[in-house]
């Protein structure tokens, strides 16, 4: 039992009485030695005393020591160490009584000692045991220490009378202090040495005796402190008197600290400039100011300097900073300066506060004080000069041994501004040596930041809205939000709270306390968006400020633009738009910036200029007297500034090319913003006037191209999408006043159509290359749209002629896909699609850009079935599902770089079935094929329920809408067709009937059956319900021509039919107004999916070929309309669409009356399939119906029109992809212009047919020769894969896969005749050095034979190249969009080029050339150097599409038609752009056939339509190679 402890806290008189204790190891029985002695005891106990937070809280507190035995050496030793420390001087100061239990003051009896040491023998040596030696050095010099310092302490000593088992261990005459203090008090206690502090129980009389002495002790000390008290409140009313003293900060600091909380403002104190400056004063003697380093040689920081924007949590910090000074045991004075108190707002007021709180704590400075009052001094108590000197300098800080002082000021700012700079001077001079440390709290910048560098101030600087503060702030919002309705609810309110913070403390006081009387959510969320009162008057006082501030004009203007910008302007931003705005040059920086708007305003760290809170917006834009912000006023100024900025000559577009290329991308800063931001204030300005309209009007069409190219340079094409939104929602708006109708309006909505059209149709063309908007875009734009008729200038030299669509079309634009596309689904921002091969692919999808591929997943549904897609609700999952199995996968990746699986579940669906995901996002459902029931998984971890759809599982429902007998059986039997409406009530199950099984799920009752009344004979085979959970409608989709019922679901009443057509797939927007059906001849029917009537009709587009839709979806916004067929996905903006959401929005009824789209229309199967421009003036093109036709280059007009074949074989190139299309129809060979010789090889027939012209290809006189079956089929079976005519056009080559056949002709109608025929597998062609000889390209190799005979002219020519060339040449490079051949070579041109591609890149590319020289072959035997190879790492060829000359021009993946120069090809450094191919201009699974005609010229085949291309090399946008 500790006594000290247990009873004495209990005992009457100790109520106000604090207990601590010290201990020491003194164990002198343990075998472990010790070097520790009285002294060390000694000094940990003082050591101990002075470290302790509850000892040094009150350093004016007396301390009473009580030890035992040698505990009072200890003691005794700690008095002598704390009297000589000036370390310790206030702990000796404070030593009032002292107990002695027992204690040998003298050492312990020679008998008694010489038996403990013989009881100790063979235990480790301990040294404080030498220290109770009778006679021993060390305690008689204690002793005699002692006696001179302890004349002020009050000595109780206690000695024992009841001997130990060896005797007395300390003896009377040693118990008493040796030198017999007068003013010590003896007594004896009837217990032995050890009893003498253990007693069995507090009725024991010596604890009596000993609780009695210390009652007396401390009714001593309470006599002595009344006395003193009653001394010092008369004192303190003198000194209150003397200094004027009418308030204390005692009501606000107590204020301010009911709103700290635990761990509120821990990080200031853990900031090392807090410690820097803390240290540089307690980390010294903090005793005696004789200790204190001198001012010389010792520069530390004086003023610890918190700086932040008004309400951000200073003050509160401040009375952070006075209690951990006060509870670290330091004096610590406060003042709050504040701007209601204009007496208190003086630096002789805080003086004079200080004074008074100091001589408060300290006696020391009570009685300097005192006097000067009795010695008469006199101050002037408004005058800061002579109450700092004569108070201070001349008197406080002249004490010796004055204690370490802090002084807490806070807002020093608010100080009056005459005297701030005198207290500044003040505390810059006060001498390193005063103990003094100050701790001030202001707003950032300001006088006072140029006080303290004119002064040269010692300081250490932090400010708020560091993530400590943030984190103080949150803590405040936890604590008193813990009433604010359940945990969600109160995390909520907890988190908008805070995020409307923006770090303002005062906000959030303010708006807690009036969350304090709310109870209702609804009404605690209408406080949190308003701007709370009591911040009115300190907004109120700093408009004031400024409205009568000499830069009042200035600041007024700055605030108009921080307040209206889009984003907060950077510095340099801010200063260019001042500076158009009223010609002012601002100089400010950001702290100046600050001051000048009285910070309203703050330049965070990126030098963004920012409001401080949202409630300034708020209170700056409430119309009132004096300064506010007129928010469509300042819209409109900015928005004339921006567009004055946009005309002028930074965004003056290129004169030409060249000059162009040659231009930075430099931008001036506010130039940077304008361009952004320009549309932004336009929407929100007041009604434009005549002179902003002329400059919107003037921007379109004079400088509107360069803003384009600027954010094409800068890869984001978002900002001209925001622009379009931004101004067709100003349109909206201003739809129904009068300037609707003018022509800068109508200008305006015209172009933003182009506009809209160009992000969609060029995104990848701009970012390839910018400068195309100036010299290429305009061109492909439509000849009635603004962007053609303003910019599409034919003097420039480019000139589009032929098939040109004269007006925007409902194609907005198209992917070309690797292999058949099976299912498509789209979300928010992604689209997927989902191949045959099981590879789903996806594809950024937004209002900017559509085709952004960002990466695929691979579903590996290969023989499992066709694939199905679903995204949920949130766009972070997509599954997919074919019949064996179901997939999930993480695709809320932005960059695409990973889309996880989450996990796969195998299943027998017998169908492919679109998965579906519950309302909640919990459950992925599918339909099973066998059996009629829902499989349900957990999309977390993919665990598997069954809900089999029986009678047995719910109430009988009768068969509405069937009387026919068996009806309760059609649920047992397969169904074909399986699907749930949004909401995941409601099951539509359909059969291979005419009748579709609806099931209610949330009662697993069947509904009952529907069948059409006019489809009895049809097959349903698919069904959808609509997907807005306010229609209840299902469509019903029938086999062949049964087209589509819509019915209500729970009634079964038929609403509508759609039918006589064959429907191959339909899909719903998702607001449930539209349905739209794709068609068996490749249009789209869009229908109202309440009535199914046709509303709109889009035809088969330009080179489809009558193929059908097999996917169809619609976007999440309702306006654009996706489809898959054959190789490609197509993207529709049907005007109904957008007219459709505006009488929705409008409440007007739309016109049923079908419309068709304006789209060209589809002319029969008559594509153009191939075209060869190698020869003459003019150029022959085939169809693929089997037509070829003659073209002039110069006029673009038909020459002549034949049938070559049967309309059913199609032409193509001979050279045919044997992976790709084994088995192709026919194959166009060669034809010579020079005798007007056209040949051609029909594989299905196994015939070829020769056609000329006596009177050149425009004449009427035409002879046909036929070519034996044995011509075309060599003696192996092999079909013909090449042909090619000789120069003289007398002969022709036919080449099979290892062998060739010379035939000679003759121009009649005789059949022609075999010659030769030579075992080689080769490619072959004309040698372009020597017209009679013909070559062939076999791996590594190179034969050359005559053309009349086909021999040989000399041995094999084998070509010096590295190993991997032969099979780079035999390599060949075909994509699936055309077969064409390998090899490219030009009569005029003594090279022959091929493309390549390395083993790791995409077999459909090429990424590099082989150049073969024919004028290096050396005849003979031997090896030529006549070849080169050259990769590319930053080059992905799709085909080869000409050759002028030595330019190869190839096309790439991106579109765009290029040259490269094929001589020199080991040092090309570039390759060039010239054209790009639009994605309109693709049809079904091809790209468009492309002919170089010449270096001027170039023909585009976009279907069955000739697109001709004059000054197409005039643009030349050249790219840096990077060699592989």
């Amino acid at each position: 039992m500790f006594w000290p402890k247990e009873w004495l806290p209990s005992e009457a008189g100790f109520e106000h009485v604090r207990i601590h204790s010290f201990g020491y190891n003194s164990d002198w029985t343990t075998r472990k030695a010790s070097h520790l002695t009285v002294h060390d005891f000694g000094q940990a106990l003082v050591a101990d005393i002075s470290n302790s937070p509850h000892l040094s809280k009150n350093r004016n507190t007396p301390i009473i020591f009580v030890s035992h035995s040698m505990g009072g050496l200890v003691v005794k030793k700690a008095y002598l160490l704390a009297s000589h420390d000036p370390t310790y001087k206030s702990i000796h100061q404070r030593i009032h009584t002292m107990y002695f239990l027992g204690t040998s003051h003298r050492g312990a009896d020679s008998a008694q000692f010489t038996k403990l040491l013989r009881y100790t023998a063979g235990n480790g040596a301990k040294a404080f045991i030498n220290d109770l030696v009778p006679g021993n050095k060390s305690i008689d010099q204690l002793n005699d220490e002692f006696r001179h310092v302890c004349n002020k302490v009050h000595i109780w000593s206690f000695f024992e009378t009841i001997p130990m088992s060896f005797g007395l261990i300390v003896k009377k005459e040693s118990a008493v202090i040796p030198i017999g203090l007068p003013g010590e008090q003896v007594r004896y206690m009837e217990a032995d040495h050890r009893h003498l502090c253990k007693f069995d129980g507090r009725e024991n009389p010596n604890y009596i005796v000993l609780r009695n002495a210390f009652i007396s002790t401390i009714k001593k000390l309470e006599d002595q402190g009344s006395q003193a008290a009653e001394l010092q409140r008369s004192q303190m009313s003198q000194i209150s008197s003397f200094l004027r003293i009418d308030q204390r900060p005692e009501s606000i600091f107590l204020a301010l600290n009911e709103k700290q909380h635990d761990g509120s403002c821990r990080w200031l104190t853990d900031e090392d400039s807090f410690q820097t400056w803390f240290q540089s004063l307690v980390g010294h003697d903090v005793e005696t100011v004789s200790a204190m380093p001198t001012s010389s040689g010792f520069d530390s920081p004086q003023v610890l300097w918190l700086c932040g924007r008004p309400g951000t949590g200073k003050s509160v910090a401040s009375t952070h900073i006075t209690r951990h000074l006060e509870s670290a045991g330091f004096d610590c004075r406060i003042y709050f300066f504040r701007h209601d108190d204009q007496p208190g707002a003086t630096t002789s007021a805080l003086l004079r506060s200080l004074a008074f709180q100091m001589a408060e704590s300290s006696s020391q400075v009570r009685q300097a004080i005192m006097d000067m009052i009795e010695n008469g001094t006199a101050i002037n108590h408004d005058d800061q000069y002579t109450l700092a000197s004569r108070l201070f300098t001349n008197g406080i800080f002249k004490i010796q041994s004055l204690k370490p002082q802090f002084w807490v000021i806070d807002a020093l700012d608010e100080c009056n501004q005459e005297s701030l700079s005198a207290f500044v001077s003040m505390i810059s001079k006060i001498d390193n040596s005063i103990p003094l440390r100050l701790f001030l709290t202001s707003r950032p910048g300001g006088q006072l930041q140029r006080l303290f560098a004119h002064e040269k101030t010692r300081l250490c600087t932090l400010s708020t809205g560091m993530p400590g503060s943030l984190h103080d702030i949150e803590a405040f919002v936890r604590a008193r939000c813990s009433r604010l309705g359940d945990d969600v609810t109160r995390e909520r309110l907890v988190t908008e709270l805070l995020k409307k913070s923006n770090g303002s403390f005062l906000w959030t006081s303010l708006t807690l306390s009036r969350l304090d009387g709310l109870y209702c959510v609804e009404d605690m969320e209408d406080a949190l968006s308003s701007m709370p009162v009591r911040m009115n008057p300190l907004y109120i006082r700093i408009a004031t400020s400024i409205e009568e501030s000499a830069s009042y004009e200035l600041t007024k203007c700055l605030l108009g633009w921080v307040i209206c910008a889009q984003r907060p302007l950077l510095m340099t931003e801010l200063c260019g738009a001042i500076k158009l705005d009223i010609g002012r040059t601002l100089t400010a920086s950001p702290a100046q910036l600050e001051h000048l708007t009285g910070h309203l305003v703050f330049v965070d760290r990126d030098s963004r200029v920012q409001v401080t809170h949202e409630t300034t917006s708020d209170f700056l834009t409430r119309p009132r007297d004096g300064l506010w912000i007129d928010r469509q006023t300042t819209h409109s100024r900015i928005s004339e500034i921006c567009l004055t900025t946009l005309c002028g000559s930074e965004f003056a577009p290129p004169k030409a090319f060249q000059a162009a290329s040659n231009r930075t991308n430099n931008m001036s800063p506010f130039a940077a913003y304008a361009a952004a931001s320009f549309s932004f204030h336009f929407a929100y300005s007041a009604p434009p006037s005549d002179a902003e309209l002329s400059l919107m009007d003037r921007f379109i069409r004079s400088n509107v191209l360069t803003w384009i190219e600027k954010a094409a340079q800068n890869g984001d094409l978002s900002v001209l999408q925001q622009a379009s939104s931004r101004l067709r929602g100003y349109l909206a708006k201003r739809s129904n006043q009068k300037l609707h109708g003018s022509m800068e309006i109508k200008t305006l909505a015209a172009w933003l159509t182009d506009l809209d059209r160009m992000i969609a149709v060029f995104n990848s063309c701009l970012l390839e290359s910018p400068l195309s908007i100036h010299f290429l875009v305009p061109y492909l734009c439509p000849p009635t749209s603004v962007m053609n008729k303003t910019f599409a200038r034919p003097s420039r030299g480019l000139n589009i002629k032929g098939f040109v669509e004269q007006r925007w079309g409902d194609r907005l634009t198209c992917r070309l896909l690797s292999e058949e596309p099976l299912a498509i689904a789209c979300c928010d921002r992604l689209l997927a699609v989902g191949l045959l091969s099981g590879k789903i692919e996806l594809y950024l999808n937004t209002k900017v850009v559509t085709f952004q591929s960002i990466g695929s997943v691979m579903h590996d549904a290969a023989g499992k079935g066709r694939i199905r897609l679903e995204f949920n609700a949130d766009s972070s999952i997509l599954a997919s599902c074919c019949t064996r199995k179901l997939a999930l996968w993480d695709v809320r990746s932005v960059d695409g770089s990973s889309f996880p699986c989450i996990w796969t579940q195998s299943c027998d669906l017998g169908i492919s079935r679109v998965p579906t995901f519950t309302p909640d996002g919990r459950f992925v459902v599918l339909g099973e094929f066998s059996e009629n029931s829902l499989l349900r998984f957990s999309t977390l971890d993919g665990a598997q329920e069954k809900v089999l759809l029986s009678e047995e599982h719910g109430p009988k429902s009768s068969a509405i809408g069937s009387n026919r007998k068996g009806a309760t059986k059609q649920s047992e039997r397969p169904n074909w067709s399986f699907q749930i409406n949004s909401t995941h009530t409601l099951a539509a199950l359909g059969h291979l009937d005419a009748k579709v099984e609806l099931w209610d799920l949330e009662s697993v009752a069947r509904v009952g059956y529907f069948e059409a009344r006019e489809m009895a004979d049809c097959i349903v085979v698919d069904t959808l319900f609509n997907p807005s959970p306010h229609l209840d409608l299902l469509a019903i989709r029938y086999m062949h021509d049964g087209g589509v019922v819509a019915c209500h679901p729970r009634t079964l009443e038929q609403v509508g039919a759609y039918s006589g057509k064959e429907i191959y797939t339909m899909s719903a927007t998702l607001d449930g107004r539209i349905l739209a059906v794709g068609l068996g001849d490749g249009s789209i029917d869009i229908l109202s999916f309440k009535t199914l009537q046709q509303l709109y009709h889009i035809p088969p587009f330009e080179g489809d070929d009558l193929t059908p839709p097999r996917g169809l979806t619609f976007s999440t916004d309702n306006f654009r309309l996706y489809d898959t067929r054959r190789l490609c996905c197509n993207v529709w903006t049907p005007s109904v669409l957008l007219e459709t959401a505006a009488a929705a929005d409008s409440s007007k009824q739309i016109d049923q009356r079908p419309l068709v789209s304006r789209d060209h229309q589809l002319q029969g199967a008559r594509n153009v399939t191939f075209i060869d421009t190698s020869k003459g003036a003019s150029i022959i093109i085939g169809r693929e119906n089997g037509e070829v036709e003659s073209y002039d280059i110069e006029t673009g007009s038909t020459i002549n029109k034949f049938q070559l074949h049967d309309p059913t074989t199609e032409i193509s190139d001979l050279e045919s992809d044997e992976e790709q299309n084994p088995s192709p129809r026919i194959a166009y060979g060669d034809w010579d212009d020079a005798h007007d010789i056209i040949l051609g090889v029909d594989l299905d027939n196994c015939q070829g047919t020769i056609v000329g012209f006596r009177n050149g290809f425009g004449g009427s006189s035409m002879w046909r020769c036929r070519l034996p079956r044995r011509c075309v089929i060599n003696n192996r079976g092999d079909r013909a894969r090449q042909a090619i005519i000789s120069p003289h056009g007398t002969q022709i080559i036919i080449v099979f896969q290892h062998t060739a056949k010379l035939i000679t002709i003759n121009h009649s109608n005789k059949p022609a005749s075999e010659v030769n025929e030579l075992d080689l597998e080769a490619y072959w062609a004309t040698d372009p050095s020597n017209s009679s000889r013909v070559l062939a390209i076999g791996r590594g190799t190179v034969d050359l034979f005559y053309w009349n005979t086909l021999e040989r002219v000399c041995g094999t020519i084998n070509l010096e190249a590295p190993d991997y060339i032969g099979s780079l040449l035999w390599d060949r490079i075909y994509t699936h969009w055309s077969g064409s051949s390998p090899w490219i070579a030009n009569r005029k041109s003594h090279y022959i080029v091929r493309c390549t591609r390395n083993g790791s890149g995409n077999k459909r590319t090429a990424n590099g050339f082989i150049v073969l020289d024919a004028s290096k072959f050396v005849l003979g035997d031997g090896k030529t150097t006549g070849l080169v190879h050259r990769a590319f790492r930053n080059l992905e060829v799709v085909k080869m599409v000409g050759m002028i000359q030595e330019t190869l021009f190839f096309l790439d993946t991106k579109h765009w038609v290029c040259s490269i120069s094929a001589n020199n090809m080991e040092e090309t450094k570039h390759y060039a752009r010239h054209f790009f191919i639009p994605p309109t201009w693709h049809t079904g699974d091809n790209i468009p056939v492309i002919g170089i005609l010449s270096t001027n010229l170039m023909a585009v085949a976009v279907g069955s339509q000739l697109v001709w291309i004059r000054g197409f090399m005039d643009y030349q946008d050249k790219v840096s190679l990077v060699h592989a």
